[in-house]
C-alpha cells in the first residue's frame, strides 16, 4: 500500500508538470495522454493492492500451519519426554535384572545361601572333625550368611562366608609345667580348613563372583549412563515444560488443539472474498503463537537425541544382560535352564513387546512418537519454504 501511494503522488506530480510544460498543446492530447498514464498506474496499484492481499493471505496460511502443527509437535514431544523420563525412574525392566542381585531371589533356579550351604557341607563333612565341631563351623557360617542376606548383595555374601571359613578354629588345652610346683593350662587354636579345602570351595563358588562381578559391572554401567541422561538433557525438559506453560496462556494444550486454532485464525471465514488476513496475522495472541511455534525446529532434533540415546542406553543394557544369562548364568553349577529362558523372555517382551498380545515394547512406542512427530514437521516445512 505504501507503494501504491507513492506512484498516487508521482501521479500527480506528473500531471502538474505536464499542464506547465505543455501549454499550448491541444488540450485534447493532453488528456488522452494523462488518461492513458492515469489507467496504467491504476493498474499498477491495483495489481500492488492484490499483491499486498495475496501476500497477507500466504502469511495468514503459513502463521496457521506454524501454530497448528507447532503446537502439536510441542504437546508431543512432551508427552514422549514424560513417558521417558517415567520409564527411566520406574525401569521395569531394570527391576526384573536387579532382583537377581537379591540374594533370597530365586529368579534363576537357587538361592545363593543354598549354593553357600551346599558347597561348604560338601567340604566340610570330609574334615577330620567331631560331628560337634563340623555343626559349629557350618552353623557359624549360616548365621553370617543369614544376618548378611538382609542388607548385603550376594558378592559381599559369598566374600563373608569365605572370610569365615578361613578364620574358623578349633581349640584343645594342654598343661605345661611352668616350675616344680606350677603348672599353666594352655589353649591352642588350629584352624583345619586346608587349602586343598578352600581351593576347593573356591572352584565352586567361583563361577558365582564371575556371575555376580559382572551383574554388577553392567548394573553400574547402566545406572551412570542414567545418571548423565538425567543431568545432560534437564534443561530439555525444563524448556519443554516452559513453552507448555506458555501456550497454556492462550489454549488449553490438552483439548482439541485443530478446534482452537481454528476458531483463533477465524478459519471458516477465511474463504470470504472480504476476509481481512492483515487483521488475524497482527493479532497479538496469534503473533505470540506463531513466536512461540518456531522453536518447534531446534526442538525436533534435540527430541529425537534425547530419544535416541535413552533407546541407546537400554538397548546396551538388555545386550549385556542377555549374553550374561546366556554365557554366564547357564554355566552355573546349580540353576534352573528353564528359569533362565523364560527371564530371557520376559527382558525381551519388555524391550520388543508381544505383538501376539498386542503389547508394544518401549523401542517401538519411543520410535513412533519421533515419526509422528518428524511427520508433522514435514507437513510444516513444505508451508514454510
Amino acid at each position: 500500500m505504501k507503494k501504491a501511494f507513492f506512484l498516487l503522488t508521482i501521479l500527480f506530480v506528473l500531471t502538474a508538470v505536464r499542464s506547465q510544460d505543455y501549454v499550448g498543446i491541444s488540450t485534447e492530447i493532453t488528456n488522452n495522454n494523462l488518461s492513458e498514464e492515469v489507467n496504467r498506474l491504476r493498474e499498477i496499484i491495483k495489481g500492488m493492492q492484490e499483491s499486498d492481499l495475496q501476500s497477507d493471505k500466504i502469511k495468514y496460511q503459513r502463521n496457521y500451519q506454524m501454530v497448528l502443527y507447532g503446537i502439536e509437535i510441542i504437546k508431543e514431544i512432551r508427552q514422549g519426554s514424560m513417558e521417558i523420563s517415567a520409564a527411566r525412574s520406574q525401569n521395569i525392566l531394570y527391576k526384573k535384572i536387579i532382583d537377581i542381585n537379591n540374594p533370597t531371589s530365586e529368579s534363576l533356579g537357587f538361592q545363593l545361601m543354598d549354593v553357600i550351604d551346599k558347597s561348604i557341607g560338601d567340604n566340610v563333612i570330609s574334615l577330620p572333625l567331631a560331628e560337634g565341631e563340623k555343626k559349629r563351623l557350618r552353623g557359624q557360617v549360616s548365621g553370617l550368611v543369614e544376618g548378611l542376606k538382609r542388607t548385603f548383595p550376594p558378592l559381599q555374601i559369598i566374600t563373608g562366608a569365605l572370610a569365615s571359613l578361613s578364620s574358623f578354629n578349633t581349640y584343645s588345652t594342654r598343661v605345661e609345667k611352668i616350675g616344680r610346683k606350677a603348672d599353666s593350662i594352655i589353649v591352642d587354636a588350629h584352624n583345619p580348613i586346608s587349602k586343598e579345602i578352600m581351593s576347593r570351595i573356591n572352584g565352586q563358588l567361583g563361577p558365582y563372583v564371575d556371575f555376580y562381578s559382572q551383574l554388577n559391572k553392567i548394573n553400574g554401567t547402566y545406572e551412570n549412563a542414567l545418571y548423565g541422561h538425567v543431568i545432560e538433557y534437564k534443561d530439555f525438559l525444563e524448556e519443554v515444560e516452559n513453552l507448555k506453560t506458555m501456550l497454556d496462556k492462550y489454549l488449553n494444550i490438552n483439548e482439541s488443539i485443530g478446534e482452537q486454532v481454528n476458531e483463533m485464525f477465524d478459519l471458516p471465514n477465511s474463504s470470504r472474498q472480504d476476509f481481512d488476513f492483515k487483521k488475524v496475522n497482527d493479532n497479538e495472541n496469534n503473533r505470540s503463537l506463531a513466536s512461540i511455534c518456531v522453536n518447534v525446529y531446534s526442538l525436533v532434533e534435540r527430541y529425537k537425541k534425547f530419544t535416541n540415546d535413552f533407546i541407546n542406553i537400554q538397548d546396551d543394557f538388555y545386550r549385556d544382560n542377555i549374553a550374561l544369562l546366556n554365557d554366564k548364568a547357564k554355566k552355573l553349577p546349580l540353576k534352573d535352564d528353564g528359569k533362565i529362558d523364560g527371564l530371557i523372555a520376559d527382558l525381551t517382551n519388555i524391550k520388543k513387546g508381544n505383538p501376539k498380545e498386542g503389547i508394544p515394547g518401549f523401542d517401538e512406542s519411543y520410535k513412533s512418537k519421533i515419526t509422528s512427530i518428524v511427520s508433522k514437521l514435514y507437513v510444516l516445512n513444505r508451508t514454510r519454504f
